[in-house]
């Protein structure tokens, strides 16, 4: 019973160790992609017009694929970690004397890397998914109903196949107007114009354009036009409402229609599954004498991940679906027979 009592709180002690290195590392990382996630949503807004709750909206269809690439960064880096400051404060070599090994650290993280893996497959190949969706599905819909938003003085702001500039506005009406369109190599459209209104009905983008000039060029002709009046349309397109199930989602990764699709599986399989099949590496860069050794785990963690994420894109990117249980055995394996060879021996 006593035995058992101290197993426990050695487990305890340990775990608390780590949790609090995890949420100080996750809030980090957190707030770092949630300013990255901002800012492309901020290229949403250029032309296409959301408020804050439609802003909040897409914020929380990116938050997903956020943590999906946090979480396993997150563990892995924070069970090493963890595990060095108990090292270099001499606290692990106080449990080693009293009877405590290797392999009952790696018990105390075993339970939580298979959480975090179970929870990353539930990500990548469920929720990421389909928040994705929702994403693409809430940008669709805006674009059909876009309350038009040109800002004098900039360039590149596109609406429908038109790339418009313009140089004033007063009142909703814009002055000295430069449209430009091409379609394919054969036909292209530009047009300057005094003046004019834009506006969007039922998904379809209206330019009423006054006192100008149109070029139309095609692969024959070229023709100059005058204008006092000219009306400019263009549909935006349907929103394309995706909603789909997952089975039949990702067995186009499986039956060669997609590739794109295989990559991807291979990669969100891998990268979830990264935190269990490293679990060997926690003691063998975390376990260090201080006395002996030099405090390297910052190194050995973004080395190993490294080697990882570029392993994990060269497979997905050559033999996905054959690549998956390659590289996790492969992994797993050399990680434990370097447990063995340097920790296990000494420890």
């Amino acid at each position: 019973m006593i035995t058992d009592f101290f197993h426990n709180s050695v487990r305890y002690y340990l775990f608390s160790s780590f949790a609090k290195l995890f949420f100080v590392f996750f809030i980090i990382l957190f707030f770092i992609s949630s300013i990255v996630v901002l800012i492309g949503i901020a290229g949403v807004t250029f032309v296409v017009k959301i408020s804050f709750g439609e802003l909040l909206y897409l914020y929380l269809y990116s938050l997903p694929n956020s943590i999906f690439f946090i979480l396993p960064i997150t563990f892995f880096a924070t069970a090493v970690l963890s595990l060095s400051k108990l090292s270099y404060d001499y606290e692990l070599l106080v449990f080693f004397s009293l009877g405590i090994s290797p392999s009952s650290i790696i018990k105390v993280f075993l339970p939580i890397s298979i959480l975090i893996s179970m929870t990353l497959l539930i990500f990548s190949l469920a929720i990421v998914p389909l928040s994705n969706s929702a994403y693409r599905n809430f940008i669709d819909e805006k674009k059909t109903n876009i309350d038009v938003n040109i800002k004098p003085g900039e360039f590149g702001q596109q609406l429908g196949n038109w790339l418009i500039y313009v140089d004033n506005v007063e009142n909703r009406e814009y002055q000295n107007l430069v449209l430009f369109s091409k379609n394919g190599l054969e036909f292209e459209s530009f047009i300057l114009a005094n003046k004019g209104n834009a506006k969007n009905a039922f998904g379809v983008f209206e330019m009423d354009l006054h006192n100008g000039i149109a070029y139309i060029a095609d692969s024959d002709n070229f023709k100059k036009i005058i204008f006092e009046n000219m009306i400019v349309r263009n549909k935006l397109g349907e929103a394309r409402l995706r909603s789909y199930d997952l089975f039949d989602y990702w067995s186009k990764a499986f039956d060669g229609s997609s590739k794109k699709l295989s990559q991807l599986f291979s990669q969100s399989v891998l990268i979830s599954l990264f935190p269990l099949f490293s679990i060997a590496l926690l003691p063998l860069f975390g376990i260090a004498n201080p006395r002996f050794h030099k405090n390297f785990s910052y190194l050995y963690i973004i080395v190993s991940i490294l080697i990882f994420y570029t392993f994990t894109y060269i497979i997905s990117s050559n033999i996905p679906l054959l690549g998956i249980p390659i590289l996790l055995l492969l992994w797993g394996f050399v990680s434990y027979i370097l447990y063995r060879r340097f920790i296990l021996k000494f420890y």
